[in-house]
């Protein structure tokens, strides 16, 4: 059998793996079920914990959209591959081949296109700072003092990994809505692309009429997101001034 099944029920081809087929839930269930340390830390931590930690650092050092992205799925192809200890991974050159593929795959599936190198850099050097603290909190030595680096507090403390699984959802998508409310306002300033814009702007239109979006608002009303977090998409007047300025330009 040359596929894994998912959670949701889709057959998957790591090797060969189709953009379609890539499902946040799915990624963001088996991630949320995943022990970081190949399961030797003191207690249970995952890597979708490891991957939000990861975004909000980018987005406490006010690095760009694309980037707080990248890291909250820059260990998403684990979800489908798994994930190999790096002593043992560094010698498997055909894995390091199909994780790097799937990786930029499940990228471009969300973030639109492929990371530049400067990006990837910055996001493996978060990750990298984020593993530190994790060896600091959760293992009986240091790895080295890289943890000073970070500019926000990384707990590491257990959660259920149902929460974890429904952050990581929430996150992804207010993310993804505040870069479709981005390009949008690109392609009105520039009065190109009128199509991608249309179909742009029924994505916003969708999610600012649905209960996500009122429970995405509630909770940063209620200071539960990252405090840096990109959120002009729940602005209460955001959304609804697009929509308003699309609706003018289009009559």
């Amino acid at each position: 059998m040359s596929y894994i099944t998912t959670v949701s029920g889709i057959h998957f081809y790591p090797l060969d793996p189709n953009p379609k087929d890539i499902d946040i839930e799915d990624i963001a269930h088996a991630l949320s079920l995943i022990c970081r340390a190949n399961g030797h830390f003191k207690y249970f931590y995952s890597v979708a914990q490891h991957c939000i930690a990861c975004a909000v650092e980018a987005a406490e050092r006010g690095f760009s959209l694309e980037v707080i992205l990248g890291c909250l799925l820059h260990d998403a192809s684990e979800a489908y591959l798994c994930d190999v200890t790096r002593p043992v991974k560094k010698h498997i050159p055909q894995y390091l081949q199909a994780e790097e593929k799937l990786q930029g795959v499940i990228w471009k599936r969300f973030i639109g296109r492929e990371l530049t190198e400067d990006e990837q850099q910055q996001i493996f050097e978060i990750d990298d700072n984020i593993l530190s603290q994790e060896f600091h909190l959760l293992m009986p030595e240091d790895l080295n003092e890289d943890y000073r680096k970070l500019k926000s507090a990384c707990a590491c403390d257990y959660q259920d990994p149902q929460e974890v699984k429904e952050r990581f959802i929430q996150l992804a998508r207010i993310l993804q809505h505040e870069m479709t409310m981005r390009e949008s306002e690109r392609i009105l300033r520039t009065k190109v692309n009128a199509d991608r814009l249309q179909s742009l702007i029924s994505e916003l239109e969708a999610y600012y009429t649905s209960d996500e979006w009122k429970r995405d608002f509630a909770d940063d009303e209620a200071g539960l997101l990252p405090k840096n977090l990109p959120r002009g998409v729940l602005s209460e007047d955001g959304i609804y001034n697009l929509l308003e300025e699309y609706k003018e330009v289009s009559e």
